[in-house]
């Protein structure tokens, strides 16, 4: 029987699908060997046929020609109508109308209740937190399955880590239910420490109501991953990376007070979050995972 090859696409139960394997079979069932899902197809595309595309650059032609024509008949002097109507006369303005006579105003009595002052405009800070959009944990949307994707396959080449704690952290996020990003922390270049005013700026965010809200479900695990750019020795990456990571999980549990079971990832040097700019990659993402 001749191979065929496939993938899987159950990504919220098959390690192959996350994995994203190719998958060959020589049985009579196109089936996934790890769950069993029907399997996509990865055979060659078809192309489009050259007489197709004649034909629709003929009929593309013809249709140009019959609206020229009809636009010719359209716009000819004959068809035109020779009715004109009349500017209707505008109506007079009154002279008062243009000039109002000034109202004469009163200085205040001592009774009367003063003018309130100005309200003061609202910090950046404040106009940014009254923008933002609830935390969104729909584990379908793109961004999200992207980081997905990437933090199983970090789990699977994470060093000094035993088997079962691997596959324990793997099965917590491929069956998670919910993941949502929950804080953002940004590094200077090869920096690793957590200093006074980034404890201040998470302090600020993390006791917003739209995380506070998603924190008092005790089964919610906080995953914090840990990005470095891609300059340098991919080793010495990871290691900066994991030790961003470590910094903000301890700056959660010791400053603000943080009970949730958490779990360190240090991605290493990474453009995932963005392919052009360097420094913003360099940061730690907290995320929150419903199982």
């Amino acid at each position: 029987m001749a191979q065929r090859i496939g993938k899987c696409t159950n990504y919220s139960g098959c390690k192959l699908a996350y994995r994203n394997e190719k998958i060959t079979v020589v049985t009579k069932e196109f089936r996934c060997p790890e769950c069993g899902s029907p399997l996509e197809s990865l055979g060659p595309k078809r192309s489009v046929s050259p007489t197709l595309i004649l034909s629709i650059g003929v009929a593309i032609v013809l249709l140009l020609a019959v609206g020229a024509i009809l636009w010719a008949i359209g716009s000819s002097p004959g068809s035109r109508g020779g009715v004109v109507l009349e500017s209707p006369t505008p109506s007079p303005v009154p002279t008062e109308a243009a000039t109002p006579t000034p109202t004469p105003t009163t200085a205040p009595s001592p009774t009367e209740t003063p003018t309130p002052a100005p309200t003061a405009a609202p910090s950046p800070t404040q106009r940014a937190e009254a923008s933002e959009t609830p935390i969104d944990f729909d584990i379908t949307l793109p961004e999200i399955a992207e980081v997905k994707r990437e933090v199983l396959k970090r789990i699977d080449q994470m060093p000094n880590i035993s088997q079962q704690t691997k596959d324990k952290l793997y099965d917590a996020v491929a069956k998670a239910h919910g993941m949502g990003r929950l804080l953002t922390v940004s590094f200077d270049t090869l920096l690793t420490k957590i200093s006074p005013e980034q404890i201040a700026y998470m302090k600020s965010r993390w006791e917003r109501p739209q995380i506070q809200q998603h924190l008092e479900d005790p089964t919610l695990v906080l995953v914090i991953l840990g990005y470095a750019d891609k300059q340098g020795n991919d080793q010495r990456n990871l290691q900066i990376s994991n030790a961003r990571a470590e910094a903000v999980m301890e700056a959660l549990r010791d400053q603000l007070g943080v009970q949730n079971v958490m779990h360190v990832i240090g991605m290493g040097g990474s453009n995932l979050l963005d392919p052009n700019e360097l420094a913003k990659n360099r940061i730690v993402e907290v995320w929150g995972v419903l199982p």
